[in-house]
């Protein structure tokens, strides 16, 4: 049954979910002053100026820091995606935190580029594991009517993360940056201290003590009345037959066949199709050549400037989506996230197709709006609801591996788009490649509609026979 969305009076049943969300998105914050980092930081580490010991970087070497971020993120979702449901999703938040912490401690004291190499590799695999865990713990423990809003906080904290950085890598020195975000680490790690596994790991592990009070904590469950008491008893129930199976049979273990059902294949498929649309949509690229574009469009702003707007831009589409999640819907949002996208590309590629003939330096302002439109509109569906319908859409015997499967792909997509987009640019023009984008999305929101189900306050509980 769908259910609405939540009131402001009723934050105080939920304030624990929130407040676990927030905690574990601390690191996800400082994973996007990580990836912030790079921008504007790498014309200084090609001028006469770098603080490498090594003198300013090649374009060789600033292509392969760029991108070997992608081998960190698959490495990383591999083993957290193994990991998650062996040890818990707290345990997996504490080791994440171990080569976030080390990426930070490369750049304050590395000298050479292959520091800079190590660095990127850690910081993907950072993100290939937040990507994994978190989406994973915030379904878990989220209410229905919450789970959109709590599941977009993940991209929410990332993007302000890439503006945080986008600004500190622009006005602070090359040492103090990191030596300031390392402190988000401390502050993560003493939160999750406090905070119990998700009732569904203790069920895992037959530990129903733990199980309850995890429930408890989260559901923030104080009985007053008789059927209270009954309706948080029916769902621990729920939990552990979906998970356990009916008590007279015993657990089975996960093989090849439970993905061969179809609401795992279904599932599947979907999931890797949004991340496909989440990267070949372009906007990923777009964000981190952004100054070539700008510059492209004959701009004269500052591309410090240029970076910090397209930064903010991209923060506030994503505190839109949030709020508008659980009030009008997944597949509405990614829908016409899409069409926005589609829309804003070709008016780009439109205006980039004229310049080459026409002098349009005085209208450089419409190919600011058209980026500046079409990242707004990805920030409210085709960037971050992907990780949030991921997790709805999939039984939860085979949750954790199919999560890891298709986020394992979105690095390996990232790696092909970051490589060719440039080529692109290059070989058919930047009106050639938004052309190329815009199509893309057309398509991606007429699949979406067709064929991803709506899952605004739908119960997560698929059954093994559904499944």
């Amino acid at each position: 049954m769908t259910v609405g969305s939540v009131n402001f009076g009723e934050i105080e049943k939920y304030k624990y979910q929130i407040l676990a969300t927030l905690a574990v998105n601390i690191i996800m914050f400082s994973h996007g002053n990580a990836i912030g980092w790079l921008a504007p930081t790498l014309p200084t580490l090609q001028s006469e100026d770098s603080p490498l010991t090594t003198g300013p970087i090649t374009i060789e070497e600033a292509s392969w820091i760029g991108s070997i971020i992608c081998v960190g993120g698959v490495t990383g979702s591999l083993t957290f995606g193994l990991l998650v449901n062996r040890i818990g999703c707290k345990l997996s938040l504490y080791l994440l935190a171990v080569p976030h912490v080390c990426f930070w401690l490369v750049l304050i004291f590395g000298t050479i580029v292959p520091h800079l190499y190590i660095a990127r590799i850690l910081c993907g695999i950072t993100g290939g594991a937040v990507f994994v865990v978190i989406p994973t713990y915030v379904a878990d423990i989220a209410d229905n009517k919450i789970r959109g809003m709590l599941g977009s906080l993940l991209v929410m904290n990332f993007n302000g993360g890439i503006l945080c950085g986008f600004i500190l890598g622009s006005y602070l020195s090359y040492s103090l940056f990191p030596r300031i975000i390392i402190a988000l680490s401390v502050i993560f790690a003493v939160l999750i201290f406090f905070l119990p596994d998700t009732p569904q790991y203790y069920i895992r592990r037959k530990k129903d003590h733990e199980a309850l009070n995890s429930l408890k904590f989260y559901r923030n469950f104080k009985a007053t009345t008789k059927e209270e008491c009954q309706e948080f008893n029916e769902h621990l129930a729920n939990l552990k037959n979906q998970i356990h199976g009916s008590e007279d049979r015993k657990p089975t273990k996960l093989t090849y066949q439970d993905f061969l059902k179809p609401a795992a294949v279904r599932g599947l498929l979907i999931g890797i199709g949004l991340m496909f649309l989440n990267q070949f949509s372009g906007l990923f690229a777009l964000v981190n050549y952004t100054v070539n574009i700008f510059q492209a469009s004959g701009s004269t702003m500052d591309p410090h400037v240029c970076t910090i707007i397209v930064g903010s831009i991209q923060l506030l589409g994503t505190i839109f989506a949030a709020y508008l999640v659980d009030r009008i819907g997944r597949r509405v949002l990614l829908v016409t996230s899409c069409i926005g996208v589609t829309v804003g590309s070709y008016a780009l590629s439109i205006f980039s197709y004229l310049s080459v003939t026409e002098d349009l330096t005085h209208l450089s302002w419409i190919a600011v709006t058209s980026l500046s439109f079409a990242i707004f509109l990805g920030s409210f569906g085709v960037l971050p609801l992907p990780f949030v319908v991921l997790t709805e859409i999939l039984p939860q015997k085979v949750k954790a591996v199919a999560v890891t499967i298709a986020t394992c792909s979105l690095p390996m997509m990232a790696f092909a788009i970051l490589r060719i987009y440039p080529i692109m640019m290059v070989d058919l023009g930047m009106y050639g490649t938004m052309w190329i984008c815009g199509g893309i999305t057309a398509v991606g929101a007429i699949m979406i509609f067709f064929f991803v189900p709506e899952t605004k306050g739908k119960n997560l509980e698929i059954s093994e026979e559904d499944s």
